[in-house]
């Protein structure tokens, strides 16, 4: 089952960060030290796929994939007990994509 609270670790190219996240009810809330990520998501228990709205709230910290302000984006993954593994890109922009993983911490 996919609602709950989970870590998620974003990787690009020479870079590691990361952030939190609550999956519930066809809905995704989450943040990071300078940006929150809201928006829908869908799920058949194998597969992930949503998209976020991803507003920089403290514009002194740049985003991973070097974009200024705010931009969509969409994910997908593959759903593994507490694990989801996938990538994200920034809505019609393919070049800009990284790898996600969301490690599962506590069912809501």
């Amino acid at each position: 089952m996919v609602e709950g609270f989970w870590i998620l670790e974003i990787r690009v190219l020479q870079y590691t960060t990361g952030g939190v996240a609550i999956f519930t009810n066809g809905k995704v809330f989450g943040g990071d030290n300078a940006f929150t990520w809201m928006g829908a998501y869908s799920t058949d228990g194998k597969i992930i796929k949503g998209r976020v709205n991803v507003h920089n709230f403290d514009p002194s910290v740049k985003s991973v994939l070097g974009v200024p302000g705010d931009y969509e984006m969409h994910f997908s993954g593959d759903v593994r007990g507490g694990v989801i593994a996938g990538t994200a890109i920034i809505a019609n922009q393919p070049q800009h994509s990284l790898a996600i993983r969301f490690t599962k911490r506590a069912d809501i």
